[in-house]
């Protein structure tokens, strides 16, 4: 049988159903208009590069530093004496940069070395001029490992040897940190003492955290023996070695003093660039008399730095 709708139909044809209808048609003209209006204002042109594909991001290591440095690691505080005295034993005539307390410290903690190592370590350097940091200054790479740029795609790789041309001269000696020095005479002493039998890369990034690359380290390593004459074994005098531990230890305990004592005394007028550093004298820089080396031998003033 079939039904019959139309008094439904009839109920919509009343005043109050009129009014209803009105009203839902008004909504959703406003509605629409304001979804229009965002739409205007949301709009963006499309970009006419492709799109790329999603990356994944690892939410552990999100939270973290992009760039691990010396900050992150953990120091050991018994290298902080030795880090300050090697700092300034490096020839001042080697680069114009700063070497950094802190990267030696971490350098020595990811080392992990004997203190009678580490204070080899200071007798080779303590026994460096200025003659070896012109020898130095011109035989050291300049970072090989940046000088030609990545490939990227729907990108040309310009010329060869126009590009490293260019490179060549941007790059100075003074770019190369001059903590590589530390690191050779350390490397140096691992090799006289232990013979561990490591390749060369292994002490660029696992002690030198892959800020310099192996033929660096090895021509910094050339330079030293070449100027010591390939002469280790004086340097391993027990009196030497003595006085590198007492200098090392007294370095750290004059850090701390220093530091103290700045805190109550009154600050003095510097020149805007200058910077202060917290750091050990070495004894040969306290003597005004003419200067040796850590062999006991003289230098003449055209030598002296």
């Amino acid at each position: 049988m079939r039904r019959d709708n139309r008094p439904a139909a009839v109920a919509f044809d009343g005043p109050a159903s009129k009014n209803k209808l009105e009203r839902a048609r008004k909504h959703h003209s406003d509605v629409d208009e304001d979804d229009e209006v965002d739409t205007y204002f949301t709009y963006r042109p499309l970009s006419n590069l492709p799109t790329p594909p999603p990356t994944y991001k690892d939410p552990s290591s999100a939270s973290q530093s992009p760039s691990s440095g010396e900050d992150d690691e953990h120091l050991m505080a018994r290298f902080r004496g030795p880090a300050i005295h090697l700092v300034n034993l490096i020839p001042s005539a080697a680069s114009l940069a700063t070497a950094s307390v802190p990267l030696v410290q971490a350098l020595l903690t990811r080392a992990d070395l004997p203190l009678e190592t580490v204070a080899l370590a200071v007798c080779i350097l303590d026994s460096l001029d200025a003659k070896f940091a012109r020898a130095w200054r011109l035989s050291c790479p300049l970072a090989p490992n940046t000088l030609m740029p990545t490939s990227k795609r729907h990108t040309l790789p310009p010329t060869p040897a126009l590009y490293q041309a260019a490179q060549q001269q941007m790059l100075h000696i003074d770019s190369v940190r001059p903590e590589l020095i530390i690191l050779a005479a350390i490397v140096i002493a691992v090799k006289f003492t232990e013979d561990p039998q490591q390749p060369t890369y292994f002490y660029c990034f696992e002690w030198g955290n892959g800020l310099w690359s192996p033929d660096q380290l090895n021509t910094t390593e050339r330079c030293i023996m070449e100027f010591l004459h390939y002469r280790i074994m004086p340097l391993c005098d027990e009196d030497c070695l003595a006085d590198a531990m007492v200098d090392m230890q007294l370095a750290g305990q004059q850090r701390d003093s220093e530091f103290g004592s700045l805190q109550h005394q009154r600050p003095r007028a510097v020149s805007p660039t200058a910077r202060f550093g917290p750091s050990h004298s070495r004894s040969k820089t306290m003597v005004p008399s003419t200067p040796t080396l850590g062999l006991g031998l003289s230098l003449t003033p055209a030598e002296t730095p």
